[in-house]
């Protein structure tokens, strides 16, 4: 880590919620349970207790409620859990960075905690993972804990997962408004040539865009881009009929209006509706886009996910969106 990294606070995420991970509140943390090395009659007694589950040394947690918590929720007990045994040395970066601060992630979560440290370093390795990091830019304190910055952490996440994961965490950081595109081109530059990544992260960095509102939208504008199709116009408005109806994806030639269908749209709880009078007025909605002669295209998680997108690209294709041979 260098010596020239400032360090400021900011608060836990408080983005949209279709674009959040974030430290969980109070009512929402496991709770952990502590002894320290020093005290080994209370350290040997809750590690015989019935009920509960070690996950570091000298943290546990009920065993109950470890089984019913998300994978999510487990990292973030985890760093709370590192913090603890860390203290002030504890880092973050990559995807727990991301988780800690809010910022999407897209794909496996870890089960080690992902943290800065020096080649050779073996302090507290036990549920930890830690990385050497060249050109890494100012620290930040989230919830009390020090992370890098949204910037690097989303390029971390690039670097080390993917293009998906990558563009997912920058878009995430840009509609919560914790990064600009500036910061993440200057994140990638400091890198340098050569360095593990840089060349994924530099072209996450060109498909960022803070307009995208879940990571279903965020995958499936890296599809259309790995696919050549031609660039669409992101949240799009039309008015029909003296009402404004906003596209996920639109293209002017074909008029095709392209929508991720997330599960999230046509839960119970959405909005205050129930699912039948979302499913109704999502139908309406629809119909009044084709009566205007827009196609309307639809896709799923899955078609986006697996092979690369394949079945969305058909499904475009049907609606007359065509690859060009040219990304973008």
């Amino acid at each position: 880590m260098s010596s020239n990294c400032q360090i400021r606070s900011v608060p836990p995420g408080e983005g949209e919620q279709a674009f959040r991970a974030g430290p969980p509140s109070q009512g929402q943390a496991l709770p952990l349970l502590l002894s320290s090395d020093s005290q080994t009659n209370a350290s040997q007694h809750l590690s015989r207790a019935p009920g509960l589950t070690r996950i570091s040394s000298g943290v546990y947690v009920p065993t109950e409620r470890w089984a019913q918590a998300t994978h999510q929720d487990r990292h973030l007990a985890r760093i709370r859990a590192a913090q603890e045994v860390c203290g002030g040395d504890l880092v973050l970066m990559g995807a727990s960075a991301a988780l800690w601060q809010g910022i999407g992630v897209v794909g496996p979560i870890p089960d080690q905690v992902q943290c800065v440290g020096e080649r050779g370093d073996r302090r507290g390795t036990s549920g930890l993972r830690r990385h050497e990091r060249a050109g890494l830019g100012d620290l930040i304190e989230v919830g009390g804990i020090l992370t890098t910055s949204a910037a690097d952490t989303a390029v971390d996440l690039a670097r080390c997962g993917g293009l998906v994961q990558g563009v997912c965490a920058m878009d995430s950081a840009l509609a919560q408004g914790r990064v600009t595109g500036e910061a993440i081109e200057d994140a990638v530059e400091r890198l340098g040539r050569g360095a593990r990544g840089v060349r994924c992260a530099r072209t996450a960095a060109h498909l960022a865009d803070g307009r995208s509102e879940s990571p279903g939208e965020s995958l499936s504008r890296v599809r259309m881009w790995q696919a050549g199709l031609p660039r669409p116009e992101l949240q799009y408005e039309v008015c029909i009929d003296g009402r404004i109806y906003r596209f996920d994806f639109f293209w002017a030639r074909p008029r095709v209006d392209g929508e991720f269908d997330g599960r999230k749209k046509y839960r119970r709880e959405s909005f205050g509706k129930n699912a039948e009078q979302t499913v109704w007025e999502e139908r309406q909605r629809e119909r009044a886009i084709i009566r205007a002669g827009i196609e309307v295209s639809r896709w799923t998680w899955d078609q986006a996910w697996r092979h690369e997108g394949a079945a969305m690209i058909e499904e475009l294709a049907r609606c007359g969106v065509h690859p060009t041979g040219q990304r973008w």
